[in-house]
């Protein structure tokens, strides 16, 4: 089998990052192996830039010096995660990694049907799943699941509850997840 890979435009998930300092070094060099668009905030440009990390879309508030070559400047009035979502969506992007502390499920909602948005904050990665979403893990694995309110009733199976947002695998095997309120859950698993 080939090695080499044919990338059509817009295939890989964007990486969107907010805070830097939510992913460690390893993890964002594994986020950073396809040379995904990297899309950035103004204020994040000179920790980048120390790091040697090209970056390729900066979102600004005012004019800015583009320090390096083939930066797409974009000016927006709204919070940043928004603004940058929604110029992915435009721009037919399938997916984005997210470095962010916001893991709010009704930040996110208005777009998860146009766009496949997976979350890395604080050695945990995120993603959105919908009812009947199933998975292998090891026995004593954890994940974490948000998104929910007080009153949904989220059937489990395969899990122990160990708080509000935490379960444990009972055992090797799959685990389930089944919700009628609302369309998508939160899960956070820890990143290994």
């Amino acid at each position: 089998m080939s090695s080499h890979h044919i990338v059509r435009e817009n295939q890989e998930p964007a990486l969107l990052i907010e805070d830097l300092f939510l992913i460690d070094e390893e993890d964002l060099g594994q986020l950073l192996e396809w040379s995904p668009t990297i899309l950035i905030e103004e204020g994040t440009m000179d920790l980048l830039d120390a790091r040697g990390y090209k970056f390729d879309i900066v979102f600004t508030k005012s004019a800015i010096n583009a320090s390096q070559e083939n930066l797409k400047v974009i000016s927006y009035d709204v919070a940043f995660l928004k603004a940058a979502i929604e110029y992915l969506i435009a721009h037919q992007y399938k997916a984005v990694n997210i470095v962010s502390d916001q893991l709010d499920l009704g930040y996110y909602r208005a777009y998860l049907e146009q766009i496949n948005i997976v979350l890395f904050s604080n050695g945990f990665r995120y993603y959105f799943v919908t009812t009947g979403f199933t998975k292998w893990k090891a026995e004593g694995e954890r994940i974490l699941i948000g998104g929910i309110d007080k009153d949904e009733d989220i059937k489990y199976t395969g899990l122990i509850k160990i708080n509000d947002k935490e379960y444990e695998m009972e055992k090797d095997g799959l685990f389930i997840l089944e919700f009628s309120q609302v369309k998508y859950i939160l899960i956070g698993e820890k990143i290994t």
